[in-house]
């Protein structure tokens, strides 16, 4: 009887789906007759098949033909966009419930592998296995390298990458030179060489980077960008590829981008709990405009994703604009500009003012229409966030002037102005304690005079005691590991309304509000004499005079 029900079932699925395909005018198959090809499954992880209910069935030259039980799936649909982003045509079929669950089981004829490319390249669990195993070192990388330079070159690359993740470099570069190319690692803001080789091996290297990224192999006389995803232990990793012609060669360097880096809560990026608290009022309130300024590679983005995650619930709807989108996050919608196109941030901006947002994110505020539109939406039930490329908190509010906007209307949107840099935090491996000379501290006290009394009282000037750092292999030789952000937060009320309105200068606005602002260095040294970081280092991010 069982029996006879499930097959009553099955049809009804069957017959269901075929409706649907009509309806839809996509084709139709039964996965009971028509098998998956398994080259294709290698397209689609696991784990990604079983959210989206989606099965590839065929892969020809460019395309891949998916099975799919509902085209309208949102997880189908962020898998399909990151596809053709990569260059793959998506073809779709609609299958029943039941065909998904036997394309399923062919799953278990692919050969389980801790990486894998989304362009059907793999790199091999035993490589990942070795790097981990064998490679603290720069000179270990190197000695792994040179056997292979002599037996395969061609796994050069995956060893480049294997050493980029172990070592959480966010850059690989590679730099030709007049006889040879130069592979180097950023890691933790700062370029480190890794390696030479002969540009004869170079050329292997590059042209595989250029098909797993999408790029045109033959093109060597104009820039190029693409991008290519590995899954690495279920996280997402996305290369980033831009390819420039110079003379002695094409340099290329890859962004790494780590879905999981993204979850940083704001907590964990370096706020001191007074920031944080000034921060969570501005971020709940339900409009209202805050800005976060710095040089490019400060942190921006993440404090920015940070946010948005701490404040993003099923009843907002948060919407994005960005150039480029680097990191998906699931439950926002995520734009992307094209300036060819005409589709400029202040294009986007006034579009998503029709789609009815509660938060609003956009990439830069860099012109008077962008500047002026997001003042517009802050007063009129929004809450935008945004960045502006200023030095420092205070000189944020003279550029939104400079760039004509209304002065009357920029205390009653802006909230608060976020400033911040990015430190390399000490090796908890390898640091020792010192005590500094008298000098250096006086150079600490006398930067430090100015907090704010209740944070002033919490220091203790007598007993200073510091950290520095030798290296070790546990932190590439460096004596850091991991970086932590330094802010410094502005809030915009009623102190500075009136001031304003005379296009005030940045002494000015200083002045107005010293008796409750911690600057940049200030943060930078708090964090120096809670051990976090040194003071060549933050010597080196904000300097000290």
């Amino acid at each position: 009887m069982g029996s006879d029900l499930d097959e009553i079932r099955i049809k009804e699925e069957e017959d269901l789906a075929k409706k649907v395909a009509q309806l839809l005018n996509l084709p139709y198959y039964d996965l009971k007759i028509f098998k998956p090809q398994i080259t294709a499954l290698k397209y689609v992880p696991l784990t990604i098949a079983q959210k989206g209910k989606i099965i590839p069935l065929r892969k020809t030259a460019d395309t891949l033909l998916i099975g799919v039980v509902d085209p309208y799936n949102e997880d189908f649909l962020v898998f399909k966009e990151n596809l053709e982003e990569k260059g793959i045509k998506v073809s779709l079929a609609i299958i029943s419930h039941h065909s998904f669950e036997i394309g399923l089981k062919e799953y278990e004829y692919i050969k389980e592998r801790k990486v894998t490319y989304v362009r059907s390249f793999e790199i091999n669990a035993e490589v990942l296995e070795s790097v981990e195993r064998e490679i603290n070192r720069r000179e270990d990388l190197e000695k792994i390298i040179n056997e292979l330079i002599d037996k395969n070159p061609f796994f050069i690359l995956d060893y480049l990458l294997a050493g980029a993740l172990k070592f959480n470099a966010s850059d690989i570069h590679f730099e030709p030179k007049e006889r040879e190319v130069l592979v180097r690692y950023r890691l933790d803001g700062l370029l480190y060489d890794i390696f030479s080789f002969p540009k004869n091996i170079y050329q292997i290297i590059k042209n595989r980077i250029k098909v797993l990224s999408g790029i045109m192999i033959d093109i060597k006389n104009m820039p190029q960008d693409g991008r290519f995803s590995i899954i690495l232990n279920n996280d997402s990793v996305d290369f980033r590829v831009s390819i420039l012609p110079t003379f002695n060669d094409e340099a290329i360097v890859l962004r790494i981008l780590v879905s999981s880096q993204i979850k940083k809560t704001l907590e964990e990026l370096g706020f001191r709990d007074e920031d944080l608290e000034t921060l969570n009022i501005a971020i709940n309130f339900p409009n209202g405009l805050i800005l976060n300024t710095g040089p490019t590679g400060s942190g921006k983005t993440t404090t920015l994703y940070a946010i948005i995650l701490k404040i993003k619930k099923p009843e907002l709807k948060i919407m994005t604009i960005e150039n480029p989108v680097e990191y998906r996050i699931e439950g926002i919608s995520q734009s992307q500009t094209d300036e060819k196109r005409g589709f400029t941030f202040d294009v986007a901006l006034r579009s998503f003012l029709r789609q009815d947002p509660d938060v609003i994110l956009v990439g830069e505020i860099r012109d008077k229409e962008t500047a002026q539109t997001a003042i517009q939406a802050s007063l009129t039930g929004h809450l935008v966030l945004s960045t502006l490329h200023t030095n420092d908190s205070l000189g944020a509010i003279p550029r939104f002037v400079s760039l004509g906007v209304e002065p009357k209307l920029i205390p009653s949107a802006l909230r608060l102005i976020i400033a911040q840099r990015l430190a390399r935090k000490i090796c908890p491996y390898c640091k020792e304690e010192y005590v500094p000379e008298e000098k250096l501290k006086e150079r600490i006290i006398f930067h430090l005079q100015d907090l704010p009394i209740k944070i002033k009282e919490k220091i203790d000037f007598q007993n200073i005691v510091l950290v520095k750092s030798k290296g070790c292999d546990k932190c590439f030789g460096t004596g850091y590991k991991g970086r932590l952000g330094i802010f410094e937060l502005l809030k915009v009320d009623k102190r500075l309304e009136d001031l304003i309105y005379k296009n005030p200068s940045e002494l000015e606005i200083y002045n107005a509000v010293k008796d409750d602002f911690v600057s940049l260095k200030q943060d930078a040294l708090i964090k120096v004499l809670n051990k976090i970081t040194t003071v060549d280092e933050i010597e080196r991010v904000v300097g000290l005079i």
